[in-house]
């Protein structure tokens, strides 16, 4: 039987929460026998003091690995460099693994997946896996989920997870202003981000 493999790409920064549970509510759903976190490349130019350097990012990444024996992580796009092109991501891992490889997102982040670099090529080439997220338009999401399907032939699959309140965002923000981050990430990421005196 074909292995199924899924690259999670995105900034994680700080890995939370809802990250985990989408990643989890994946492997189940999905069966995917690897899920492989993909932590981007953000120019050092571009940085403020708020964000964390690709090293802490993967590092907190690394820290939460142990929740689920099919997470996985890669420093591929930390050691390319330069901006992330998620097509140029998937062709290249497509080549290298033996099985199916689909792309795990967040619910607004697909719904954009057509504007971004060949969005195209990644909506007719690559089965897209993601879940709702609290406070989100359903119906509108929805829609274009199947404008994408018709319009594209694209694979994508909804997971059936309850939302989680959690967001990279929020957290920063909460840790500035020296208020609790506990319900928003697991130990091991808290402790990292206090012992590091990330965002603050």
């Amino acid at each position: 039987m074909e292995r199924e493999y899924a690259i999670y790409g995105g900034t994680f920064d700080p890995v939370h929460n809802g990250h985990i549970a989408l990643a989890k509510a994946a492997v189940r759903e999905c069966g995917l026998d690897r899920l492989i976190f993909m932590p981007d490349y953000i120019s050092p130019f571009k940085q403020d003091s708020k964000a964390a350097s690709a090293e802490d990012r993967y590092a907190m990444l690394r820290g939460i690995l142990h929740y689920d024996e099919a997470f996985a992580l890669s420093s591929y796009e930390i050691l390319r460099e330069g901006p992330s092109y998620t097509i140029e991501t998937l062709e290249f891992w497509e080549n290298i693994i033996e099985g199916r490889l689909s792309f795990v997102l967040g619910f607004d982040s697909l719904l954009e997946v057509d504007t971004w670099k060949r969005g195209g090529d990644i909506l007719r080439g690559f089965p897209l896996i993601t879940a709702r997220r609290p406070g989100s338009d359903d119906d509108k999401g929805i829609a274009k989920i199947e404008m994408f399907r018709s319009e594209y032939g694209a694979d994508i699959r909804l997971l059936s997870m309850e939302p989680i309140e959690a967001s990279s965002s929020e957290i920063r923000k909460r840790i500035k202003e020296g208020r609790s981050i506990s319900d928003m990430l697991m130990p091991e990421t808290e402790e990292y981000i206090i012992e590091h005196g990330l965002y603050r």
